[in-house]
């Protein structure tokens, strides 16, 4: 008997997309989160030194609480794309090669607990 050879052919040119659109949702949320660390470090209370007590420079002590507005909006901002590309993730989740992006997962919660930090402190 004569097997019957089917022949895959390959019409896919490259990502679609939506596959582009959940790269470019990680990249930004990436920058945001990068962002939203640097205003924090800029906001924590700063502390002393051995020059700092040795010349008797001031220091601030307190929690700068404009710059810590900042970066809630930076994390709220951040939380809202993640979940737009946890959303076109899911969509383009039809195939055995296609995976969740677990940068996206991991950066919401962090988006999420930083939310939750500045909302409960």
């Amino acid at each position: 008997m004569a097997e019957l050879k089917k022949t895959f052919i390959e019409r896919r040119k490259g990502p679609d997309a939506v596959v582009k659109a959940v790269w470019w949702t990680t990249g930004i949320s990436w920058l945001l989160f990068i962002t939203a660390a640097v205003f924090f470090e800029t906001a924590m209370p700063e502390t002393e030194t051995f020059f700092d007590r040795q010349f008797n420079v001031s220091i601030r002590d307190y929690w700068n609480e404009n710059v810590l507005q900042y970066v809630f909006f930076i994390l709220v901002l951040n939380l809202a794309v993640c979940i737009i590309g946890f959303i076109f993730n899911m969509a383009r989740h039809k195939r055995k090669t296609d995976k969740i992006s677990k940068s996206i997962l991991i950066l919401g919660s962090m988006a999420f607990a930083g939310i939750l930090w500045y909302l409960f402190r």
